[in-house]
């Protein structure tokens, strides 16, 4: 996976955090391994340069619910189209959300934090054990 900059700098940034590089072909493995986790899909920090903001996002987000095992996955610009495909997604950056080794649901954009936490909880909530529910 090649990262020309100013990608390159975000890419190493995600990957000193200890966040798995993946690629399109990797996906589905990845899943049903780690069953809990987050795929950053990312975009040209030229065209979007908010894309930058989306794993600090994202990483404060999952915090909010730590009865999840996450784990989190990046793919560069070339594997977020061919996932982003796959999926759907029209609007980048983007985060794909699975829980218990199923997709459920997708965040597109950056968002303000209220928003962001309105987006991320009915897709965590049904597989939340019934006390750990505010």
């Amino acid at each position: 996976m090649l990262n020309d900059n100013p990608f390159s700098t975000l890419w190493q940034r995600m990957i000193a955090r200890g966040w798995q590089p993946l690629n399109a072909s990797e996906l589905d493995d990845w899943v049903t391994h780690v069953r809990d986790g987050v795929v950053l899909l990312s975009s040209d920090p030229h065209r979007t340069p908010e894309v930058s903001d989306n794993p600090v996002m994202i990483a404060e987000l999952l915090r909010e619910f730590p009865q999840f095992d996450w784990h989190i996955a990046m793919t560069d610009l070339e594997h977020s189209e061919a996932i982003g495909d796959r999926f759907g997604v029209f609007r980048f950056p983007a985060t794909l959300v699975f829980i218990h080794g199923e997709l459920r649901g997708i965040l597109s954009g950056i968002h303000p934090w209220a928003d962001l936490l309105n987006l991320m909880r009915p897709l965590v909530e049904p597989h939340m054990p019934p006390e750990s529910v505010r």
